[in-house]
């Protein structure tokens, strides 16, 4: 019986520009991800300078995309996530980081992205 191939896809997490910026978050967020089928997991540094891998599932139009799944790696624990991103390009993408609920600092910013 023969198989299909995944349509997959790679991308790099680079760095995010944070609303609050008395937070001195960690603005340099480099990591990895891939994306088969529109399952989603991926490992970056964290804007509180730890390491953080996620999983989930993306959904997906041509230039609009929503993640929507866990993260660990933060303070609070394993965090559930949803991210809207937007195609700026046809490589680079731009994620809206919404504010956590009940966060001691505004953790909402944007996340720049390069897809291959």
């Amino acid at each position: 019986m023969l198989s299909t191939l995944a349509a997959c896809a790679f991308g790099l997490h680079l760095a995010t520009y944070h609303a609050d910026r008395s937070a001195h978050y960690n603005e340099t967020n480099g990591g990895t991800y891939a994306q088969c089928d529109g399952w989603t997991a991926g490992h970056y540094r964290n804007s509180e300078r730890k390491d953080s891998s996620y999983a989930g599932y993306t959904f997906s139009t041509t230039r609009l995309s929503l993640t929507v799944g866990l993260v660990s790696g933060y303070d609070r624990g394993l965090t559930p996530m949803l991210i809207p991103s937007i195609r700026v390009t046809k490589h680079w993408r731009v994620a809206i980081l919404p504010p956590i609920p009940k966060a001691s600092k505004d953790t909402s910013g944007l996340h720049l992205m390069y897809d291959f």
